[in-house]
């Protein structure tokens, strides 16, 4: 009786090992099929960015990402960029209030090349271009 039970503690020790990894892994998910969703949070500016992909396989019907509670009084704009380079870029946008969307989205309906896809979120300050907030996400391989 207590080989069984140790057993089982072993076990659930190491079960809780394998979560605490992918928790901590969480920023860049390796995803099969594709579909990804998946958002972040800045604490430094509040700000929540996500990266979103619809598919199965390397079949992607939809390819977005964006960023919430964007309000810094800075021009800002949304890049998804992937493997090749940039997938989609939204239109520069200059808000104050903390209540601004701001994203960009498109839809192959093909396959994409497998690697890895970050939704980031640029803000202008200073002549500059600084990377607000980023998230991403693994395609295949």
């Amino acid at each position: 009786m207590t080989k069984t039970i140790k057993r089982i503690l072993v076990s659930a020790s190491v079960l809780l090992l394998g979560i605490a990894a992918q928790t901590a892994s969480a920023s860049a998910v390796t995803v099969r099929p594709m579909t990804f969703d998946e958002c972040g949070h800045n604490g430094d500016s509040g700000v929540d960015n996500c990266m979103y992909i619809n598919g199965a396989g390397l079949y992607a019907s939809e390819v977005r990402g964006w960023s919430t509670h964007v309000g810094f009084g800075y021009p800002v704009h949304e890049e998804v960029t992937g493997p090749n380079g940039v997938v989609c870029n939204s239109a520069t946008v200059t808000t104050g209030d903390g209540s601004a969307v701001v994203g960009c989205q498109v839809y192959p309906n093909k396959n994409i090349a497998a690697g890895t896809y970050c939704s980031i979120l640029w803000e202008y300050q200073g002549g500059k271009y600084y990377n607000d907030a980023e998230n991403c996400g693994t395609v295949g391989g």
